[in-house]
C-alpha cells in the first residue's frame, strides 16, 4: 500500500470516526511521503469533493448504482492503466441501463480552468478502452459552486490536457444523469398564512423573524392560481433558490397573510446546483439521512414535483464540440428520443 492509498484511508477514517488530533497526527506520522504528510488538508478537501460528489449525484433518478473504484493498484499497472474514481450505472430511455466510467476532479478557489497531467489523461482513457465503457471527467468549480461532466476530448491546449469552465459548461453533458436544467422564464409566487398572535415557542421550527410559525403554505405560478402545500421542505427548497420580493402583506383578525414573488427574471437552474444551494441553505452535509432517507433524494423529488406543477421545462444541453464520445453517449442514453434527433439536427 503507497502512501496516498494510506492518506485515502484516514480520510475514510475521519470521516466516519470522531478522532482526536493527537491520533491523526499518531496515524499521519506512518506515512513516509512528506509531501503527502504536509498537503495532507488539502488532499482530504479533495476526497471530500468526490464523496460529495457520490452524494449528490445518488440522488438523481437516472443514477441506479454509483460505486467507488477506490481499489489498491499494484505500481506495476499503473504505467497504462489508472482507475477512475466512480463506476455508474445509468437509465437510458428504453428504461434499461448502460456503464459509465467518472473521474472528478477539484477546480479550488478562483480558479477558472482545469488541467489533467498528460500521463493522467493517457492512463483513465486506457482503462476505459479496456473496459469498453465509456468516461466523463466530473469537474467541481468551487469559485461558482457548480458540476459539469465533459469528455476528455473536450480538453484542449497544446497537450490537449486543459480545460475551462465556459468550455466545461458549454459542453456540460451533465443532463445524461438526469442533473436536469429548468428553464424559469416567468414568475412563481407563495402564500403563507401566519396565526395570530405570533407564534415563536417552538425554535426548532422553521419560522418567520416576524410572524412566527406559519400556518398554511400555497405556491403557484400566479396569485389566482395557487396549490396549497402544508410540507415546509417545498418553501425551503424556494427559499434555498431564490430571493423573494414581497407583493402584499395583509392584516386579517385570525392571522397575517404574506404573499411573495420569486424569479421575475428568466434563469437557467441545474438540479446539482439547486441540491449545492440547498446544503448551504440548511447548514447540512449533502451525506444526510433522516429516517433512513437520503435528504438530497427527498429535496430533489420535492423539486421536480415543484418545477412539474408550475410549469417549468426542461433543457438539454446539445454540446458544440461533438465527437466520438459524445455520440456514444447521446446514442446511449437518449435513442430514439427527441433529445437524439435534437442533437443529429445540430450536429456539423
Amino acid at each position: 500500500m503507497n502512501d496516498m492509498e494510506k492518506a485515502n484511508i484516514l480520510h475514510q477514517l475521519k470521516t466516519a470516526f470522531d478522532i482526536s488530533p493527537e491520533l491523526l497526527e499518531t496515524l499521519l506520522k506512518q506515512i513516509s511521503n512528506k509531501s503527502i504528510k504536509d498537503n495532507f488538508k488539502r488532499i482530504t478537501s479533495g476526497l471530500t469533493i468526490e464523496d460529495n460528489y457520490k452524494h449528490i449525484f445518488s440522488a438523481m433518478p437516472w443514477i441506479k448504482n454509483i460505486g467507488g473504484l477506490h481499489q489498491a493498484q499494484a505500481e506495476k499497472y499503473k504505467k497504462n492503466y489508472q482507475i477512475p474514481d466512480y463506476a455508474l450505472l445509468v437509465e437510458d430511455s428504453q428504461k434499461k441501463n448502460f456503464p459509465l466510467l467518472v473521474d472528478v476532479k477539484y477546480v479550488k478557489g478562483d480558479a477558472k480552468s482545469c488541467t489533467i497531467i498528460p500521463k493522467q489523461k493517457h492512463t483513465l482513457r486506457q482503462y476505459a478502452t479496456a473496459h469498453r465503457q465509456p468516461l466523463l471527467i466530473a469537474i467541481y468549480w468551487e469559485f461558482i459552486g457548480y458540476w459539469t461532466h465533459t469528455c476528455l476530448s473536450h480538453f484542449g491546449g497544446k497537450k490537449n490536457n486543459k480545460i475551462d469552465w465556459q468550455t466545461a459548461i458549454c459542453n456540460d453533458l451533465s443532463h445524461l444523469l438526469s442533473d436536469y436544467t429548468f428553464l424559469i422564464n416567468k414568475p412563481f409566487y407563495r402564500k403563507t398564512v401566519f396565526p395570530k398572535p405570533a407564534d415563536h415557542s417552538n425554535r426548532n421550527y422553521a419560522r418567520h423573524k416576524l410572524y412566527g410559525n406559519f400556518d398554511s403554505i400555497f405556491i403557484g405560478p400566479d396569485i389566482d392560481n395557487l396549490f396549497k402545500e402544508d410540507e415546509l421542505f417545498y418553501s425551503m427548497v424556494i427559499d434555498a433558490n431564490f430571493n423573494a420580493t414581497t407583493v402584499s402583506i395583509e392584516d386579517h383578525e385570525n392571522h397575517m397573510c404574506l404573499i411573495e414573488e420569486f424569479s421575475s427574471q428568466p434563469s437557467m437552474i441545474k438540479l446539482s446546483q439547486w441540491l449545492l444551494n440547498l446544503t448551504q441553505f440548511m447548514n447540512i452535509q449533502p451525506s444526510l439521512v433522516v429516517n433512513e432517507m437520503h435528504v438530497l433524494e427527498t429535496a430533489r423529488k420535492v423539486i421536480v414535483d415543484l418545477i412539474h406543477r408550475l410549469g417549468y421545462s426542461i433543457s438539454y444541453n446539445i454540446p458544440p464540440l461533438k465527437n466520438a464520445c459524445t455520440d456514444e453517449l447521446f446514442e446511449l442514453a437518449y435513442k430514439d428520443t427527441t433529445v437524439m434527433r435534437d442533437y443529429r439536427h445540430g450536429k456539423v
